[in-house]
C-alpha cells in the first residue's frame, strides 16, 4: 500500500509540474480562428458570398496550456474580424492581414495571404408557399378525395435578396404515397430552397384524405353541336352517347347526368357531312374513361344524303334480275 501511495503521489506531482510548465512556457503552432463579419449596416448581409470561410488558418504564439485547451476543448483564444462599416450593396475583394486578427495570445499572423470575395446584399423576409414533394403513387384503386392539406401552407423565408425568385417555393421531404392506404396525418421536414435561406418552421403537418375509386357509365347523354350564331343548321347522329368516368366511389354515386355533357365543335365547316370527334365536359374530380361512340356524323346545312351503293342501279336492271 505504501508503494502504491507513493506511485500515486509521484503521478500527481508530475501532473502539477507539467501544468505549471505548460502554463508558463510559450510555443508557436498553427491553428484556426473563427471569421466574424462586423460593422454591416442594418438590413445587410454577406451570406452567400463565394467561398466565404468560417475559419482562418493562422500561426500563433502563446502559452502551451491555452493552445491545448483551444485544440481539445474549443476554448476561445481570439477571432478574425472583417469590419465592413460604411460598405453598401456591392461585390468586392477584401484582403486579410494581421491587423484583422484579434487574440489574447502573445502573437498571431496569417499562415498565408488570403483574399475574400464578399457580396453585400439586402436581407429580406418573405412568406413562401409550401409544396408537397412525393415519391411513387397511391396504391391502385385509391385517389385523393381532396388535395392534401398542408399546415402551415406557407412559411417565412429569410436571406439575401438575390436568392429570391418569383417562383420560389419550399418543398417538403419526399413523402411515399405508396404507403398510404387510408386517411392519414403525418409530419414532414421542410427543405430550404437555398443554402443561404432560413426557414421560420422546420416541419409541416400534412393531412391525406383518400377514397376508393369506382367506374360508372352514364347512358344516353345528349350530344350538343357547338355552332356560331348565323351558321347553317347542324344535325348530329347519333344524338346521344354513353360516357364512362372514374372517380371516388361515394361522390360518383351521386353524380347526376346534368353535370356531364358531350359536345361536338363544328367551327366554320361549310355545308356537308363530316365525321367529328366528341368532347366530354365533366367535373374536375372525375376522369374520363371512354366515350361511346367516340365520333359522330355531323350534317351541316342540307347536304345530299349518301346513297347505299348496294342498292344502286336502274329499275330495268332490277326487273331484269
Amino acid at each position: 500500500m505504501n508503494r502504491l501511495g507513493l506511485k500515486i503521489s509521484c503521478v500527481l506531482i508530475s501532473v502539477v509540474i507539467w501544468i505549471q510548465v505548460a502554463s508558463t512556457s510559450d510555443i508557436e503552432q498553427s491553428t484556426s480562428l473563427p471569421l466574424r463579419v462586423t460593422g454591416l449596416g442594418e438590413g445587410l448581409t454577406v451570406a452567400g458570398s463565394d467561398h466565404l470561410p468560417s475559419e482562418i488558418q493562422v500561426k500563433v504564439t502563446g502559452r502551451k496550456l491555452e493552445l491545448l485547451t483551444h485544440q481539445f476543448f474549443n476554448k476561445y483564444i481570439g477571432e478574425a474580424r472583417v469590419n465592413l462599416a460604411g460598405f453598401a450593396d456591392t461585390t468586392f475583394a477584401y484582403r486579410l492581414d494581421r491587423a484583422d486578427l484579434f487574440t489574447d495570445l502573445k502573437d498571431a499572423d496569417l499562415q498565408r495571404s488570403q483574399t475574400l470575395k464578399l457580396t453585400i446584399d439586402r436581407e429580406i423576409s418573405r412568406m413562401v408557399a409550401v409544396r408537397l414533394d412525393v415519391s411513387e403513387n397511391l396504391p391502385g384503386g385509391l385517389a385523393f378525395v381532396t388535395a392534401p392539406g398542408i399546415l402551415p401552407d406557407s412559411v417565412l423565408v429569410t436571406g439575401p435578396a438575390r436568392f429570391f425568385s418569383e417562383d420560389l417555393a419550399v418543398l417538403t421531404t419526399a413523402v411515399n404515397l405508396g404507403r398510404i392506404s387510408q386517411d392519414t396525418e403525418l409530419t414532414a421536414d421542410l427543405v430550404a430552397p437555398g443554402d443561404f435561406l432560413e426557414l421560420s418552421e422546420p416541419k409541416v403537418l400534412i393531412d391525406f384524405n383518400v377514397g376508393k375509386l369506382e367506374d360508372r357509365t352514364l347512358a344516353n347523354i345528349p350530344v350538343i353541336p357547338l355552332v356560331d350564331a348565323g351558321r347553317p343548321d347542324v344535325g348530329i347522329s347519333p344524338p346521344v352517347a354513353d360516357v364512362m368516368v372514374r372517380g371516388i366511389a361515394d361522390s360518383l354515386r351521386v353524380l347526376t347526368k346534368d353535370r356531364v355533357s358531350v359536345i361536338v365543335p363544328v367551327d366554320n365547316l361549310g355545308e356537308g357531312i363530316f365525321l367529328l370527334a366528341g368532347q366530354v365536359v365533366h367535373p374536375d374530380w372525375v376522369t374520363l374513361i371512354r366515350l361511346d361512340p367516340p365520333q359522330f356524323q355531323v350534317f351541316v346545312g342540307n347536304p345530299p344524303l349518301p346513297q347505299d351503293e348496294s342498292r344502286t342501279g336502274t329499275p330495268e336492271e332490277g326487273q331484269g334480275e
